[in-house]
C-alpha cells in the first residue's frame, strides 16, 4: 500500500468498536456503535471494570480513538471504516 493510500481518510461510513483485552494477548470486541457518542456510556463502562487502577488514559488528536490502561488491561474504542463490498485488491 502506498503512503498515500496510507494518509488517506475513509469516505464511507465509519462505525466505532469498543474492544477491551490483555497487553500481548489480543483482544475481545464488546460492541460497535454508529457514533462515538453513543459508545461513550459502554466505554466508561469497560473501562471501570479494569481490576487495576487506571496508569494511562489518552485520545489519539488525528483519528478521535480513545483507550483506557490499567495494570495489563485495556479498553480502546477506535473509529474503523465500514466495509459493505468486496475490496480490490
Amino acid at each position: 500500500m502506498t503512503e498515500l493510500a496510507h494518509r488517506q481518510q475513509p469516505t464511507g461510513p465509519i462505525v466505532w468498536v469498543l474492544a477491551t483485552g490483555e497487553d500481548h494477548e489480543g483482544g475481545t470486541v464488546l460492541g460497535v456503535y454508529t457514533t462515538k457518542e453513543a459508545a461513550k456510556g459502554p466505554f466508561v463502562a469497560a473501562a471501570q471494570q479494569i481490576p487495576f487502577d487506571l496508569d494511562n488514559a489518552w485520545q489519539d488528536e488525528e483519528s478521535g480513538a480513545v483507550h483506557a490502561h490499567g495494570g495489563c488491561d485495556w479498553v480502546s474504542l477506535e473509529p474503523h471504516p465500514l466495509i459493505s463490498a468486496q475490496q480490490l485488491t
